[in-house]
């Protein structure tokens, strides 16, 4: 179509429709030769999984809620109410009643789309990866997917360039949100094939054109950035003041993507909460040697992360991109276990001495110098199972 320098616009006779099922068409092939009869069949268990709290079906209908709202204001400002047909105008689409508009663009949008993006790739990626990185992988590939629609549809070609950006920003949003709807409802593609309905009904059609479609997309846009927030601070423990819940829940995203490369100094370790049983994490500077992490927890009176690993000595610690199971032990006063710590950690990292007090760092650790401060010794677990290691 863009070769031929056609162009697609609402109630025209040029369509891209068929082309909007090639996601679909990808997640059955490939679910076929990878998985078989029982993949296919799990597949399509998803699409019609419906079978979900009713809050789920609430957040399928809130953008297209939104844009209805945005009108409503629109109106009551002085502006025009948009016709039936206005409402119905959908790109791609001929002049055709409403509901057959709303059926057409939930099989070819919706599923056509969402069988693919969410339906095959996201559960692939969750398998190993959160839900951030997850998104900015599917929305890398669906960005991808819709670069030749930039000649093609009309809305995209009258913004020009303006629409590269607008349209990452906005794939990455719908990603995170879609991620989070899917992983919410168990797997169901019929509910996020609904919210894709739900927005490109808003977004989509001659009356979405102006400001109740910019609203909508900036409704998109601070919809995933609290999920991101959430997604944060979410292991983190709720008794620490909301901004140190976010630096460390940034830290730790950072740290479990592959950018935690260039930290090598430092890790997250995972551990259950004394209390709430919670799966909780933190970021902290180590060092390893010889299958071990040792962790200095300066100022401990003012922690509590090292006294729910000292009740609960079963954590996990990232490592090269893995959790890697171990188990913790921590020491504190003259011991000789705290000793051998101090020096352990000292010979990999001689600034620390200043913590410690140490005057000379090539001297051996003298006991006083480890008051007021804990250790955290992890033995790491590196024999892993098979079913550790395809997590």
């Amino acid at each position: 179509m863009a070769v031929r320098g056609e162009v697609v616009a609402p109630g025209g006779s040029i369509t891209q429709f068929p082309g909007l099922v090639g996601p679909l068409v990808a997640a059955v092939i490939v679910t076929a030769v990878a998985r078989g009869g029982d993949g296919l069949r799990d597949l399509g268990a998803r699409l019609v999984r419906w079978r979900v709290p009713v809050r789920w079906y609430l957040a399928a209908a809130l953008p297209y809620l939104v844009f209805l709202g945005t009108l409503g204001v629109v109106v009551a400002t002085g502006g025009e109410m948009p016709s039936l047909a206005e409402l119905a105008e959908f790109s791609g689409l001929p002049a055709m009643a409403f509901p057959l508009v709303i059926l057409l663009v939930l099989v070819f949008n919706g599923f056509g789309e969402e069988a693919g993006w969410r339906g095959f790739l996201t559960p692939e990626l969750l398998v190993r990866r959160g839900l951030l990185t997850t998104s900015l992988i599917v929305a890398a590939a669906w960005f991808t997917w819709h670069i030749p629609m930039f000649w093609v549809v009309e809305t995209y070609r009258n913004m020009g360039l303006a629409v590269v950006p607008m349209m990452g920003f906005g794939l990455v949003s719908g990603a995170i949100v879609l991620t989070w709807i899917y992983r919410g409802t168990g797997g169901s593609v019929l509910v996020v094939a609904l919210w894709h309905l739900a927005l490109n009904l808003g977004s989509a059609t001659t009356a979405g054109r102006g400001l109740p479609g910019v609203v909508l997309w900036n409704f998109v846009l601070v919809w995933a950035l609290l999920i991101v927030i959430g997604s944060l601070i979410a292991t983190e423990p709720t008794s620490r003041p909301f901004m140190t819940r976010l630096r460390d829940g940034s830290l730790i995203a950072v740290l479990r993507s592959p950018l935690g490369r260039l930290f090598p100094g430092m890790t997250v370790i995972g551990f259950r909460g004394r209390r709430s049983g919670r799966a909780l994490m933190t970021p902290v500077e180590c060092v390893r040697e010889a299958g071990h992490v040792y962790v200095l927890v300066g100022r401990p009176e003012q922690k509590q992360w090292w006294r729910n690993v000292r009740d609960n000595p079963e954590v996990t610690v990232e490592v090269d991109g893995r959790e890697i199971p171990g188990r913790a032990s921590v020491h504190a006063g003259d011991s000789p276990e705290v000793e051998h710590d101090a020096a352990v950690y000292l010979a990999h990292r001689p600034r620390a001495a200043r913590v410690l007090s140490v005057e000379n760092e090539g001297q051996p650790v003298r006991p006083s110098a480890t008051e007021g401060v804990a250790w955290v010794r992890i033995e790491l677990q590196l024999r892993l199972s098979e079913a550790q290691r395809s997590r």
